[in-house]
This record gives C-alpha cells, structure tokens and sequence, in this order.
C-alpha cells in the first residue's frame, strides 16, 4: 500500500518538496492537518518520505499552501509512481525536483563517500568553479547566481557543529581540468589543501581517475534504510537503493586501496598549487606586455606573435 511504503528515493524528495512548501507558506503542521483534515503526525510521516501519501492528498496539501504554477507541476510530478526503490530524475541539479531529491538525501544522511574522477565534487567547490561548471550550459546570469548559491548552501552537511562523516575520493584528472582559468583552479587546489589540514570529520583522498570504471557517485549512509547511492549525470540524476546501492561497498574498497593517503595526497597538492601559481603568474606577464604594447602602439615582435 502507498501509505506503508518504505521511504525511496522519489518518496524522500516529495516530503521535502512539501516541508519546504510548508514552511515558506508560513504553515505549522497543526494548521495544515486542520485545513485538510489529516492528522499532524501523518504530515510529518509525509515530509520525512516515511509514508508516501496519494497524489490527490498532496493536490490538497499544495491547495491549502497556495502552491501553483510551475512549482506545483513538479511537486506533483513526484507524487506519481514514488513507490518504486530506485529513481532517475530527468534534467540537471538545476531542475528542481532534480535538486530537492538529492538534498534531501544529504539533510537525512549519517556519513557520505564520494568518488569524483573529473571533476571536484560538488560539496567542495568554491563560488567561482562552480560557474565554470554550469556556466556552458545556463546563460541566464540570474540563474546561475540561484544554482551557485544552492549548490553553495548544500556544504552545510560538512561544515560546522552538525557536520557528517565524508570521504572524499577526488581523481587526478579533476585537478587538470581547469577550463582554461588557471586562476579559478589555483583557488580551488589551495581551498582543498586548506581542508585537509582544517576538517576533523573529512577526508579528502587523490586517485587516480581510472583507478575505478564506474563514474561519479555519491553514497549517503542513512538512518532510516539502507544506502543510498547518487549517480549524477549531464541531463540525469539517478538514486540506487538495495542491491544496487550495496555493490558500489566493493568499488569504495577498490579506491581506498588505490588512493594516496591524506598526507600524500596534501603533498601532491601542494605541488599542485605552486604549478598553477606558476600558470597565472606567467600568463598575468603575457596580459600585461599585451596591454603594454597596445597602449604605447609597439607592434608585437616575431616571437610573440606566432605560436609553434
């Protein structure tokens, strides 16, 4: 029966959907249950995805919150078929019933292991990286400021007095790929050698980035069920539960016998850091001889003006 279904992935995103639409509208749980007639603790059993209620129940819901539009379409979209273990969402972080699934993942989660062979991983990257990520694919300024901004907000999980247990396996190739802002690297590289020596609950550990064949994941350790593994993809956001979460235990074996210890794994930032350091400083010279020559008209001598 939908009411006594275990919380699934769809079902923990739809009762965070409805606790955040709750508590913008300014709603108790004891006033909502009296609006629609439904019993407070089972509002609660809803927002926590324990209890799965039916779409027409949250259409009331959403009715008595004053939710509508495009907001209510996606929200709705949830309540049908949550009852299936695993889910895709369709559409990037982005795309909101994308978004509230995954962090209502990380608001529940006890611990949290992630293996990011590209690219940094989300938790860990700084403001102007995370422009660089979504920047070729949202070209609204305003909408990038909102997604940097959530994806900003969801580090909460690992900073702070209520931060979780992470370990963070990062792949060689994420440190390379600095889509051609050395300068946006070099602050990254020096934000990740800083938390190695700063964070008592985090572990920040390189691999190399073929030292599994499964790409990025995450793995949220739950209070409530069994793991949970987050698979992101370019348009696509998957969740695995039960047997296909627990298969991924051996791939995080694999990276931890594979991964340089954190000690290591400073060391080989820092060389890291100097590198880049080295990049800007070289390409801050080659800016200012340009300005210098377009400013006193000198034209570019041979050197300089051809490539090899």
């Amino acid at each position: 029966m939908r009411g006594t279904d275990m919380a699934s992935p769809r079902a923990r995103g739809l009762g965070a959907a409805l606790r955040d639409a709750r508590i913008e509208a300014r709603f108790g749980l004891r006033e909502l249950g009296r609006r629609i007639g439904v019993n407070p603790a089972l509002l609660s059993n809803w927002e926590l995805g324990q209890r799965v209620p039916t779409p027409e129940e949250v259409s009331n819901v959403l009715g008595a919150l004053g939710v509508t539009g495009e907001r209510k379409a996606w929200i709705m979209l949830l309540a049908h078929g949550v009852t299936g273990p695993s889910w895709s969402s369709v559409g990037s972080q982005a795309d909101p019933a994308h978004y509230t699934t995954l962090i209502a993942h990380e608001r529940v989660a006890t611990a949290v292991t992630v293996w990011a062979p590209l690219l940094i991983p989300d938790l860990l990257q700084v403001p102007d990286y995370a422009r660089l990520v979504f920047g070729p694919d949202l070209r609204d300024k305003q909408k990038l400021d909102q997604v940097v901004e959530s994806r900003m907000d969801r580090n909460r999980i690992l900073f702070g007095a209520g931060a979780v247990k992470a370990q963070m396996f990062i792949g060689s190739e994420a440190l390379r790929n600095h889509f051609g802002d050395a300068e946006v690297m070099l602050r990254q590289t020096r934000f990740l050698k800083d938390l190695i020596g700063l964070s008592r609950t985090m572990t920040i550990r390189l691999a190399p980035s073929q030292a599994v064949t499964e790409e990025a994941f995450s793995r949220y350790a739950l209070k409530d069920t069994s793991d949970v593994v987050y698979c992101p993809h370019r348009a696509m956001g998957v969740f695995l539960v039960g047997k296909e979460a627990a298969s991924y235990e051996v791939t995080i074996e694999r990276l931890a016998e594979a991964a340089l210890s954190p000690a290591e794994s400073l060391a080989r930032l820092s060389v890291v850091v100097d590198q880049l350091l080295k990049e800007v400083k070289a390409q801050r010279r080659a800016t200012d001889a340009g300005l210098n020559r377009l400013l006193t008209g000198e034209e570019p001598t041979t050197d300089e003006s051809t490539t090899d």
